[in-house]
C-alpha cells in the first residue's frame, strides 16, 4: 500500500517514512482550499473500498496513479476556502464504522458510504478522530465522542490542544496520525508535550498496536494521510 500525504510536508516527514519502509505519492496542495490547509490529504481524497473520490484541482495529478491500481474515481462536485465548504472529504473510516456530518459530506462520498453510520455535527470529522482499529478512536471532540461511543465504538477522550498547526491555535489528532496496514499507529511527532501522552501510547497498545513517531517534534497536523 501507498500513503498519500501532502507534498509540503515532505521536508520534515519523508526521511522517517521512507526508515520506517512506508511508500508515500506526495499530493500536491490543494487550491481550492485555506491555504493553511492546502496540503491536508484529508481534504483532497477520500477513499472506500476501491473508490475514491478526489478534490477538483488534485484530481488531475493523481487520477492515473489510481486508475493504475484498481481504482474507481469521482471528482468532488464542491469545495471552497471556508468552512464547511472545505469538508466535503473528510469523513473517518475505520473498516467498520464511517463517522461523517451529513450536512457537509460531498455528496460523491454519500454515495458511497458503507460500515455503520455515526451522524455528527463536526465537517472536520477524519481529522478530529484517530483511528486506532475498526471499532476505537481516539478524539478531543466531545460530540465524536458522544456519537461513537453511543454505536458502540471504544473511545479514547483527551483534552483539547497541544496539537501544531500553522496558523491556528490548534490542530487535530486524527490530522497528526494515521494507521497503517492496521498495524502500528504513526504520530508525526512525539507526545512529550501533551497531557494525555501515557494515556495515548496505553491505549493504542491495549488494542494490540504500536506507538511509532515519526520525528522529534512536538506533535503537529498535516491532514493525516489516506491509505491507498
Amino acid at each position: 500500500m501507498t500513503l498519500l500525504i501532502g507534498e509540503r510536508y515532505r521536508p520534515l516527514l519523508a526521511q522517517s517514512l521512507a526508515a520506517q519502509g512506508l511508500a508515500v505519492f506526495w499530493l500536491p496542495d490543494n487550491a481550492a482550499v485555506d491555504p493553511r490547509l492546502a496540503g491536508h490529504a484529508d481534504l483532497s481524497v477520500f477513499v472506500s473500498g476501491r473508490r475514491a473520490v478526489v478534490a477538483e484541482r488534485v484530481y488531475p495529478y493523481i487520477v492515473n496513479f489510481l486508475t493504475n491500481r484498481g481504482y474507481s474515481v469521482d471528482r468532488s462536485s464542491r469545495q471552497g476556502p471556508v468552512y464547511p465548504d472545505d469538508v466535503g472529504l473528510c469523513v473517518c473510516r475505520t473498516g467498520k464504522y464511517t463517522i461523517y456530518d451529513p450536512e457537509t459530506a460531498d455528496p460523491a462520498v454519500l454515495a458511497m458510504l458503507d460500515g455503520v453510520p455515526v451522524a455528527v455535527r463536526q465537517g472536520y470529522a477524519r481529522c478530529a478522530a484517530a483511528v486506532v482499529d475498526d471499532h476505537s478512536i481516539i478524539t478531543a471532540d466531545a460530540g465524536i465522542s458522544r456519537a461513537a461511543k453511543n454505536a458502540g465504538m471504544d473511545v479514547l477522550d483527551i483534552d483539547t490542544g497541544h496539537i501544531a498547526l500553522d496558523g491556528y491555535d490548534t490542530g487535530f489528532i486524527g490530522g497528526a496520525s494515521f494507521l497503517f496496514n492496521n498495524n502500528n499507529v504513526y504520530f508525526t511527532g512525539t507526545l512529550d508535550e501533551h497531557p494525555d501522552k501515557e494515556n495515548i501510547i496505553r491505549f493504542i497498545a491495549e488494542h494490540g498496536k504500536k506507538s511509532v513517531f515519526l520525528t522529534d517534534r512536538p506533535i503537529f497536523d498535516i491532514g493525516g494521510a489516506v491509505a491507498v
